[in-house]
């Protein structure tokens, strides 16, 4: 009982520290019937397992990590970035940089750059990405997104174009979320205008359940 009283003095002293520091942390896990990535599924289809662990200083500095099962590959994909985030006059700006990879196949890694800027239109959040990532044939993303809360739920869109060295293809999604008992719940739909597109580009609609820690 002395060691188990100890543990948790110690796990509430390295809280306090960490906070004194400007630090602050935390972790999600989440379950989904598919995992869908700018209108493309990475798991043909199939449920996937996520989950992240992020830290963050009071100074707007982040870093963080992200995971998913996927299709191929080695089957997982986790990713790491770093970034800083906060408010420029009337508007707030987010840049960093992630780093994708897949620990079973490395012909899935590669650096993307972002920069993003937010703001609130009356009652709903509106928000511009842009990401550079030369590693995958030239790839450049634009994605303009929002989202706006209807009572106990939040209504969300998204549309955005992704760019190649030879092709480029535009992707949309609808969702609506809420929380209950703790959990998150969202149920989510899109879609892409990729010429014969297969199951994975083509009317995706995936339910996920998720959980902050």
């Amino acid at each position: 009982v002395m060691g188990l009283s100890t543990l948790g003095m110690s796990s509430v002293a390295s809280a306090d520290a960490a906070s004194d520091m400007g630090l602050s942390f935390s972790a999600n896990v989440a379950m989904t019937t598919d995992y869908v990535f700018r209108g493309i599924s990475f798991s043909n289809n199939e449920p996937a397992i996520q989950g992240g662990f992020d830290a963050e200083h009071t100074s707007g500095v982040y870093a963080g990590t992200w995971g998913s099962s996927i299709d191929g590959y080695g089957g997982t994909e986790i990713d790491y970035y770093i970034g800083w985030a906060g408010d420029v006059g009337p508007v707030g700006l987010d840049l960093g940089v992630t780093e994708y990879t897949a620990p079973g196949d490395s012909d899935f890694d590669g650096t993307e750059f972002f920069i993003g800027v937010s703001g609130d239109v009356g009652p709903a959040s509106l928000a511009l990405y842009y990401y550079d990532a030369d590693d995958y044939d030239g790839q450049q993303t634009w994605e303009l997104s929002g989202e706006v809360p209807v009572g106990m739920v939040t209504l969300a869109a998204a549309y955005g174009n992704q760019d190649y060295d030879s092709s480029d293809y535009d992707y949309w999604s609808i969702g609506a979320s809420t929380e209950l008992g703790g959990f998150g719940f969202s149920l989510n739909y899109s879609d892409t205008d990729i010429s014969g597109a297969d199951d994975t580009a083509d009317d995706n609609w995936w339910f996920m359940i998720s959980k902050d820690l």
